[in-house]
């Protein structure tokens, strides 16, 4: 396997240095997944470094599905969904685990060790088992706005525009997407507070202080094949 600008063989498996990661997850070209427990700090942060490090090549689609974040997690999945990675939060129990382009994989192990050990797999049928078991559970797992209990900057953005009275054309030329995108972050967002229109929508939105204009500005967004759409920087 082509790591970098360099050849690395790890045979089927491997211990890999936490240093090493970086240099593995640039070496992906079409697709990074991720699972992240946090009962391994050291592990967790290894991993959510690695998947920072290809978050912003648009043509790798990046997925994190995680288990409900503590507080200081919270702000580093916001981070990454700031960079593109779509996110996602299971409820059933989940490994620590990278897999890249479907042909290798890093898992965390040791959780006796708070700094734990990195192994890499690239034995065929260890990959298809872990692509199978991510399957479902992504299907499965909750959108990132939906447990997170707030929206991020674009979605205040969308608010604002539809509080004012513009139409979905309207805001989603002002904000340098389509209307198709418009329409289904303003379904999220009524799923999120359990608005059964557009007006609750909004009156929900003022009683929660979401309309109060934020220093971060506008966010575009990068439609990815997928069922969900991020804010991404622009």
């Amino acid at each position: 396997m082509i790591i970098g600008n360099r050849r690395d063989e790890f045979g089927t498996s491997g211990q890999v240095e936490h240093a090493r990661l970086l240099d593995i997850c640039r070496g992906a070209r079409r697709e990074v997944l991720s699972t992240v427990t946090g009962a391994t700090p050291g592990v967790a942060g290894s991993l959510t470094e690695a998947v920072r490090e290809v978050a912003d090549r648009p043509e790798i689609r990046v997925r994190l599905l995680c288990a409900p974040p503590d507080d200081l997690a919270r702000d580093r999945i916001r981070e990454l969904i700031r960079r593109g990675v779509q996110v996602k939060v299971a409820a059933d129990r989940l490994h620590d685990t990278l897999l890249i382009d479907r042909r290798l994989v890093v898992v965390g192990t040791d959780r006796a060790r708070s700094t734990g050990v990195l192994v890499v797999v690239t034995a065929p049928s260890v990959i298809a088992a872990m692509v199978e078991s991510f399957a479902p559970r992504w299907a499965s797992a909750a959108p990132w706005a939906l447990v997170s209990g707030e929206p991020g900057d674009f979605e205040r953005s969308i608010l604002r525009c539809l509080v004012a009275g513009m139409t979905d054309d309207v805001v989603a030329d002002r904000l340098g997407v389509s209307a198709r995108t418009v329409r289904r972050y303003v379904n999220v967002l009524m799923d999120l507070v359990g608005a059964r229109s557009r007006f609750e929508l909004g009156f929900r939105a003022a009683e929660s202080s979401w309309l109060e204009p934020n220093a971060g500005g506008h966010r575009r967004v990068r439609l990815q094949p997928d069922d969900r759409l991020v804010p991404v920087d622009a």
